[in-house]
């Protein structure tokens, strides 16, 4: 975009309207994105008390979110996931067979044999079907049998169950004395119980689905040849391992489900820099399509700043369908050619083509400090940054982490010196400092304070 003229351009804080038509700000590092554009329809959502999806690329910007909400009464709703003091979601709950394979697909990227690749998906969906044939059995007998069934679908139970040779034979035993279980003379038994003919139908044939499948896993794992791991089924189980492993790491690993969580009105903070571009682009996805599926009426916004990482051919969402479903996309990049070199031009025009708010923002040495020229529907505009004391950023993350169960997570404590005002935050462990705030200068005597809580002399907690 050319150069503005700042001459009688009026200033109009840039927020997207209500409709759930999506918006687009282009512009490139500087030109103020973050602080006239996310952040404040990131205010203006949290005070209409939206559920929010935020992606904090740089790792930055919870912070702001933090203050803001603190401001507007909703800290208590922020989550935080990437961190290890935040709450800890489950990527795969609920999730569909096809996404579930076409997420571990995508994580590979582009490394890896083919074949082994091709191979450990087809190892995934056995175990998958697995997991739904016994959740469709526990559904049906309805506690008149108890399936015992001890597995969950999630990261970390399907990465133990593919961790070693012995832990998938494990797996295979404990199935099958559920399969023995499920005999036809146990199932004609439920009748007696009230289950009515039409349900002991189908647990024959999920019985029967059941057996099956574990048949076909039993047949890879006696294919494995133990004095050679590393070849044939071992390295298969190698590979598939290698690929669910890096999702029962870093937050993925515990129980909530982030559409859940969203249609419950929480403002969760996903921070991208803990995790590979890959793993945020699945993380995303999956999201993306679980939205689909939703029937609460709860108004969601999904922030994705650097946008175009986030996405692929094969992982785009399909925001054409997320008006009618009351969510809406807000998104940030540098330019349209970063998205024109991950989807291509046609796909990339077709996806544009959804987005009816688009902002497009001025070079930034063209910008001053206390304005952002852009430019909305052809009309010009300034916007004021919106700029968060640090002090206020501070006080927020304190208050945030007192909320919570742990409020003193990771060994971070918050030390106040007795007759000082200056809050500082040390690691117990590591003793490294964070956030040093300075309220009055007295340095050198405060200085020496914290040479003493350096040392495990604790002086005072704020």
């Amino acid at each position: 975009m050319a150069g503005f003229i700042k001459e009688n351009i009026p200033e109009a804080t840039p927020i997207v309207l209500n409709d759930f038509r999506h918006a687009l700000c282009i512009g490139e590092t500087g030109c103020g994105k973050t602080t006239s554009f996310m952040l404040p329809n990131i205010s203006s959502r949290i005070q209409e008390n939206y559920g929010m999806f935020i992606v904090d690329i740089k790792g930055s910007l919870h912070s702001h979110v933090k203050a803001i909400a603190s401001k507007y009464g909703r800290l208590n709703d922020v989550i935080e996931i990437g961190v290890p003091w935040g709450e800890k979601i489950n990527v795969f709950e609920n999730i569909s067979r096809s996404l579930f394979l076409n997420t571990l697909s995508e994580i590979n990227g582009k490394e890896g044999d083919k074949f082994w690749i091709t191979s450990a998906l087809n190892l995934a969906g056995q175990i998958y079907d697995i997991f739904a044939i016994a959740k469709n059995l526990e559904l049906l007998l309805k506690n008149k049998n108890d399936l015992n069934f001890k597995y969950r679908f999630e990261p970390k139970s399907i990465s133990m169950i593919v961790s070693s040779f012995s832990s998938l034979n494990e797996f295979i035993l404990d199935c099958t004395i559920i399969r023995y279980s499920l005999d036809l003379e146990k199932i004609l038994e439920l009748v007696d119980h009230g289950v009515s003919e039409y349900d002991i139908y189908l647990i024959r044939q999920f019985s029967k689905e059941f057996e099956s499948t574990l048949e076909k896993i039993n047949d890879f794992y006696k294919d494995i040849d133990q004095d050679s791991p590393s070849s044939g089924s071992g390295a298969v189980l190698f590979t598939l391992r290698s690929l669910i492993y890096l999702f029962s790491q870093n937050g993925l690993d515990g129980k909530y489900e982030l559409k859940e969580l969203l249609e419950d009105g929480k403002i969760v903070i996903l921070h991208a820099e803990t995790y590979d571009e890959n793993l945020t682009s699945s993380i995303i996805n999956i999201l993306y399509n679980r939205l689909l599926l939703r029937n609460n009426d709860k108004p969601i916004t999904l922030f994705i700043d650097e946008f175009q990482r986030s996405v692929s051919k094969r992982n785009l969402p399909h925001i054409d369908l997320f008006r009618e479903m009351k969510v809406e996309l807000i998104a940030s990049m540098q330019n349209i050619e970063q998205l024109e070199n991950k989807l291509g031009k046609t796909t990339c025009n077709e996806f544009l083509g959804n987005i009816l708010h688009n902002y497009e923002y001025a070079n930034h040495r063209e910008n001053s400090l206390d304005t952002f020229e852009y430019e909305y529907k052809n009309k010009k505009s300034l916007a004021k940054p919106m700029f968060i004391d640090e002090k206020e950023k501070v006080l927020a993350q304190i208050k945030w982490q007192n909320l919570g169960k742990n409020p003193l997570p990771l060994g971070w404590i918050y030390f106040r010196p007795d007759g000082y005002k200056r809050m500082i935050i040390v690691n117990t462990q590591t003793k490294e400092t964070k956030y040093h705030y300075m309220l009055e200068e007295k340095d050198r005597l405060l200085q020496n304070e914290l040479v003493k809580v350096k040392e495990n002399k604790i002086i005072s907690v704020a």
